[in-house]
């Protein structure tokens, strides 16, 4: 079994990361990991309204951190695979993806611009899912269900309350797949929560595809502030 974490940012592709990635592949190495989704933070606050600017300038800025990581990841011995946490503008709901490619993002200019239904759609076609990232935190809404191919149900962040049993019981509600992650930002956010996998997907589809029919453990170690 590989221990997987699915939530993880860095400090060259997010604001609110603290950690640089070598920094934090080197710490999940350490614990026993064997594999990270790199799920940097994707959105108009932290890359601005649609403009002049060359989208692929964009992408590159977003995807800094997840190069490094994978990077120092095929030195260490663990598998480093792609995933965004995307923000709409009109709400602070934040929706992890997984599946993504460079060539995918490059092909969608101002993506987190657009609609969750429109995004959804779209990923559903090319073998992406989304799941919503800690539902019940304060601030946050449950989006639409037949929008989405699962909820976030365990967040270890330890400074916010999730409300995990919450988003435990709306999974159960609505038959979305849960996942779990640490909602890794700053040295102390390393848990030891994430998921098991049988073996290491070959990419970022396979993961995506494995998540999808819910062909994981959940290993949960901190469920953070909120239960």
């Amino acid at each position: 079994m590989t221990l997987t974490e699915l939530h993880f940012h860095t400090s060259e592709s997010s604001p609110c990361g603290k950690v640089p990635a070598k920094k934090g592949l080197t710490m999940y190495q350490k614990a026993g990991y064997g594999a990270v989704v790199v799920t940097d933070h994707f959105s108009r606050s932290v890359y601005g309204k649609k403009d002049y600017r060359d989208w692929a300038m964009v992408v590159n800025q977003f995807l800094a951190g997840y190069e490094e990581a994978k990077q120092t990841g095929q030195k260490l011995g663990v598998s480093v695979y792609l995933g965004m946490e995307l923000r709409f503008p009109h709400d602070e709901n934040d929706f992890l993806i997984y599946g993504l490619d460079k060539e995918y993002l490059l092909a969608r200019p101002w993506i987190y611009e657009q609609e969750l239904n429109q995004v959804y759609e779209d990923l559903q076609k090319h073998g992406m899912v989304i799941f919503q990232a800690h539902p019940f935190r304060e601030k946050c809404s449950r989006a639409n269900p037949s929008h989405l191919n699962g909820i976030e149900i365990i967040n270890g962040n330890p400074r916010h309350n999730s409300r995990n049993d919450l988003a435990s019981s709306w999974a159960r509600e609505h038959n979305l797949v849960g996942i779990c992650g640490s909602d890794f930002h700053q040295v102390e956010d390393l848990n030891g929560n994430g998921v098991s996998l049988n073996s290491l997907p070959e990419s970022e589809r396979e993961l995506a595809q494995r998540l999808k029919i819910g062909e994981f453990t959940i290993h949960v170690k901190r469920k953070g502030e909120g239960t």
